[in-house]
């Protein structure tokens, strides 16, 4: 299968939003796929069902 691109974007609902962020990145960071950081949104590139699992992890953070 090949590999696609995904972007997603955290936005917590509090005061202080950049530790739900953080913790965010760490999965995607931890998952060993290729990705960016940006200013508002992360960019993964990889397999669509692996990617989708890192969203999901990522949004439950």
């Amino acid at each position: 299968m090949s590999d696609i691109t995904v972007s997603f974007e955290v936005i917590p609902l509090c005061e202080d939003p950049y530790p739900i962020v953080d913790k965010a990145i760490e999965v995607v960071q931890r998952s060993g796929v290729k990705y960016e950081v940006g200013p508002h949104e992360t960019t993964m590139e990889g397999e669509l069902d692996r990617l989708l699992e890192i969203v999901k992890a990522g949004h439950r953070a």
